[in-house]
């Protein structure tokens, strides 16, 4: 583990995509990660994880309609939605036995966008305890996170739960290597609230037969005040 503070990821290590699907695979250990053949091999780049922070929005004045906020009891997310990039799908539960026996996190589909259950409170709602993981595929063909490198400063997006509609805003996204994915506070700490959508990084003129050594994390937080007006 990476200390009470933190979110416990499981193994939360490296993600290794498969080559020509950009598949990924979290490793189920808490010790440091024994980087495979390829990641050896091509995991090389030294630079600094790029970020880019959005710029805080100037709020509307409350008004009486809006004065109450809405409070929406902390559940499972079912729907996930990031309209500035078009996407909109169904969300479903990765387990600790799903990751024991597909050695990590690898959704079923393309079009799948996978919950770590695993996370301590982990669910969505305004009374949330810790951050809700959200994985994808990205690939070279359709798949359901190949946008997130091209979600905008400040977009908005909505989690469904059976309680009802949370709104979260991009705060920042991260574009950083495999390697150091485990060991960044921001991504691992336990923070109330908080969306952490994660995918390997495929720009658009990568080679197709190679394996990604990156990932694009995109992190959000809940906003009150959207999720009480509607987003």
């Amino acid at each position: 583990m990476l200390g009470t503070k933190r979110a416990a990821l499981i193994g939360a290590s490296a993600l290794l995509c498969v080559m020509s699907v950009g598949w990924f695979l979290m490793p189920p250990t808490d010790s440091a990660p024994t980087p495979t053949a390829t990641a050896t091999a091509t995991a090389t780049a030294t630079e600094s994880p790029k970020i880019h922070r959005a710029v805080p929005a100037t709020p509307a004045p409350p008004t009486a309609a809006s004065s109450k906020e809405v409070t929406i009891a902390a559940s499972a997310p079912l729907r996930l939605r990031v309209p500035s990039i078009g996407l909109d799908g169904a969300i479903s539960e990765y387990t600790q036995a799903m990751i024991e026996e597909r050695g990590g996190f690898d959704p079923s589909e393309l079009t799948t966008i996978s919950w770590d259950t695993t996370i301590s409170g982990g669910t969505a709602g305004t009374d949330s305890t810790n951050t809700v993981y959200l994985y994808g595929h990205s690939a070279v063909e359709s798949a359901v996170f190949n946008s997130l490198k091209d979600v905008p400063s400040g977009a908005v997006a909505s989690v469904d739960t059976a309680n009802g509609r949370l709104c979260y805003v991009e705060q920042k996204a991260l574009q950083l290597n495999k390697s150091e994915y485990k060991y960044n506070d921001e991504l691992t700490d336990a923070i109330p609230n908080r969306l952490v959508l994660v995918s390997c990084y495929r720009p658009s003129d990568y080679n197709p037969d190679a394996a990604t050594v990156q990932n694009i994390v995109v992190v959000m937080q809940l906003d009150q005040a959207q999720t009480t007006s509607g987003c």
